[in-house]
């Protein structure tokens, strides 16, 4: 009798009523008219006729509200077990948050719905048609009688419903329209009129409407509200989720779109490790420790030649009537866990008139240069920015290095002049060096590098990417091959990378895990991220002139050694990045109006 989950709790009562609502105390008990405050044991029921109404308090602070012709059966009621039983009619359930192990749970005829905190309403005749509105939290929905096509089983999140119009029948979770949404929110308490129930509701959207009267007032004002509203409306657009990643680390990813000025975007993917546990490398070395407090993250900026709409669901009209071209976009990768010191592995793209599109070859790190036949290759830009006793230095590079605000000086043929050293801001150098290209001073390392070309070939691009044969989940491992400042020296280094697809467990993933689902696909994308870990290598002696590139002898040819290492990061770098589809999903949802007129 001791045992949790066993010990009878108080009982349920009703709160509030109107019209003809009659109790059954107890499971064999008779019907009688209800009074406020009228408790009902397990077995009890509560039913309404056709103008009553009631509110029913439950021990654990769950209330339900029972609309006119509506049956209710509390069939299970123990300190953690509830279940309710609706026979027939609606009800609207709000359920606070649990305690551990508490279960609470709603049925009707054609499904069981199992919750925790939650807000949702939920309709269901005799004949087995039910329906159901989530307002707010999950309902985890199973159908007793299994229809005969599709899921029996769903997991509903807030925004969406599920009708069954006929028992047996497939169904599926849908957003919720406008009317339902609305008929869901009102006010359900008895004995009011229908102009009252909406009262709440119209009060509430009068006061949005104040605020965007008031909005589009001060909008004309003075350009520091402009700015100060611009801000308020980009704070919509951000995501994030506590998850593991690969290694069984707690990950904790944040995501951001910002303006930093009215001609650019930026994209922010922060990636939060309490701790980076010291792991075994899947496929390439891993030659740090493990570290407190671990920061990486991915920045992506574009910057246009016009001034962008200030609300994001304008962009896609904007672009579709207006001649507007990119101007550099940049993605930065990083590992910044100490601020004076930040590991980099970047990408740039600089809009090529001629051309008309973005180009990521020497004309990254040299404009005026000519990039044709060879000299057209992707290039990247790695190395360790660091203070170097001037507190801000770091950060003042990445910035530089996000703007592509950075250069060098190439000889007729392309080939960097500093050994692949950049500068920026006029020409300060990232790193001292000599006329070799070997760094002299200092603890700050930066330099750019030209993929090359497969042995025994010169196609436009090349990369080498293998996974583990015959094995069914989806990891890729890459490695690419740069030529430091496109010296024709055997100053070489390797971008190697790991690429895995995860769920929120940390758990590599499948296709199957994703074809043979019958979720939602925003239930899918929920449980779903990508995980790129980045090193920079250095290169065997000779290795990148090998005659054959094969994915054995990449993994020969690249050094376990780090290129990259430094007073904090002595023993080694990588970038372990941890990406979510959460704020690609918010925008294109607020765009979709909009995207759906789009053309190409």
């Amino acid at each position: 009798m001791m045992l949790p989950g066993v010990i009878l709790a108080e009982e349920a009562k009703i709160i509030s009523m109107s019209g003809a609502v009659d109790v059954r105390a107890a499971r064999e008990g008779k019907w009688a008219s209800a009074k406020e405050k009228t408790e009902i044991g397990e077995g009890g029921a509560v039913r309404t006729g056709a103008n009553g109404g009631a509110v029913i308090l439950m021990p654990n602070k769950t209330k339900v509200w029972l609309k006119e012709n509506s049956s209710l059966e509390i069939e299970q009621r123990q300190t953690l077990s509830s279940r309710l039983m609706l026979v027939f009619g609606r009800i609207k359930v709000r359920v606070p948050h649990l305690m551990r192990k508490e279960r609470f749970e709603v049925r009707s005829p054609a499904a069981v719905c199992a919750v925790r905190g939650t807000e949702f309403t939920m309709g269901s005749t005799e004949e087995g048609k039910m329906d159901l509105q989530v307002l707010f939290g999950e309902v985890k929905l199973k159908f007793t009688v299994p229809p005969q096509k599709g899921s029996a089983e769903f997991n509903i999140p807030q925004g969406q419903g599920i009708n069954s119009a006929e028992s047996g029948k497939a169904v599926k979770p849908v957003l919720l329209t406008a009317k339902l949404e609305r008929e869901a929110l009102e006010n359900w308490n008895p004995g009011l009129k229908a102009d009252e129930r909406q009262k709440e509701l119209q009060q509430k959207e009068n006061d949005r409407a104040q605020v965007k009267d008031f909005a589009r007032a001060t909008n004309n004002a003075e350009n520091s509200v402009k700015s100060f509203l611009n801000v308020v409306k980009e704070s919509d657009l951000e995501a994030g989720r506590t998850m593991s990643d690969v290694h069984g680390n707690v990950v904790r990813v944040d995501q951001r779109m910002v303006r930093p000025d009215n001609n650019t975007i930026q994209f922010f993917n922060l990636v939060k490790r309490p701790n980076y546990a010291d792991f075994a490398g899947r496929e390439f070395a891993y030659n740090g420790g493990s570290l407190p407090n671990r920061l990486d993250f991915m920045q992506m900026s574009m910057n246009f030649d016009k001034a962008l709409p200030s609300r994001i669901d304008e962009w896609p009209s904007f672009f579709n009537s207006n001649t507007i071209n990119p101007v550099y976009a940049s993605f930065i990768m990083a590992n910044r866990t100490y601020a004076d010191e930040i590991f980099v592995i970047a990408e740039g793209y600089r809009y090529d008139a001629v051309r008309d599109e973005l180009v990521d070859n020497i004309k990254v790190v040299a404009p005026g240069a000519t990039a044709t036949g060879d000299n057209d290759m992707h290039t990247i830009i790695t190395g360790m920015l660091a203070d170097d006793g001037t507190p801000g230095k770091a950060q003042q590079m990445l910035n530089a290095l996000a703007r592509l605000d950075i250069r060098d000086t190439l000889d007729g043929s392309g080939q960097s002049t500093t050994g692949g050293r950049l500068t920026y801001s006029g020409g300060t150098a990232m790193g001292t060096y000599n006329g070799a290209g070997v760094k002299t001073g200092g603890t700050t390392d930066m330099y750019w590098g030209k993929q090359m070309s497969a042995p025994g070939s010169a196609p436009a691009s090349w990369t080498s990417s293998w996974n583990k044969s015959g094995d069914p989940r989806l990891w890729e491992y890459q490695a690419d091959a740069y030529r430091i400042g496109n010296k024709d020296t055997n100053a070489y280094f390797w971008r190697a990378s790991e690429n895995y697809v995860i769920n929120n467990g940390g758990q590599i993933q499948q296709a199957s895990d994703f074809t043979n689902s019958s979720k939602d696909p925003f239930s899918i994308l929920k449980n779903s991220g990508i995980e790129m870990m980045s090193y920079i290598k250095t290169d065997v002696a000779g290795g990148a002139d090998d005659t054959s590139w094969t994915s054995a002898n990449i993994r020969s040819d690249i050094s376990t050694a780090d290129k990259f290492t430094s007073t904090r990061y002595a023993s080694g770098t990588n970038i372990d990045l941890v990406f979510i589809p959460d704020l690609m999903v918010a925008a294109v949802q607020r765009m979709l109006p909009a995207i759906t007129k789009l053309g190409d």
